[in-house]
């Protein structure tokens, strides 16, 4: 009897702890990380315009780099945001200048290889 109160005992302060992480673990960490807020397409007349959002939450100033590829076009915009600060990025399409209509979006930090955020749009 006293193996199985131990065992019974030793599970509860498992759990217990699994309780505890559970709550504690996102409020004590402080998370840094960048995101895009919003992601926009708006269609006129004769253009595509594309807006979006990247938030800075980083705990430092940092270089973004925006990689817009149109058509096999590459376009790309640098941009320094700073810590908890937003910064918009606008792009605007002309219908004329399509072809195919594939439009791939790339964001990424300074210094990292891998994007932290990915688009894909298909016009037209």
């Amino acid at each position: 009897m006293s193996k199985l109160r131990i065992t019974y005992v030793g599970l509860l302060v498992i759990l217990a702890i699994l309780v505890g992480f559970t709550i504690f673990r996102p409020i004590t960490t402080g998370e840094q990380y960048s995101n895009v807020a919003r992601w926009h397409l708006l269609e006129t007349e004769n253009e595509y315009i594309i807006e979006l959002d990247i938030i800075n939450h980083e705990g430092e100033d940092k270089m973004y780099s925006i990689r817009t590829l149109i058509d096999g076009k590459l376009y790309r915009e640098d941009a320094l945001i700073q810590d908890g600060r937003t910064f918009t990025y606008i792009h605007h399409i002309r219908t004329n200048n399509l072809t195919d209509g594939n439009v791939h979006f790339a964001i990424y930090k300074d210094g990292e290889d891998t994007p932290f955020k990915k688009a894909n749009f298909y016009l037209k």
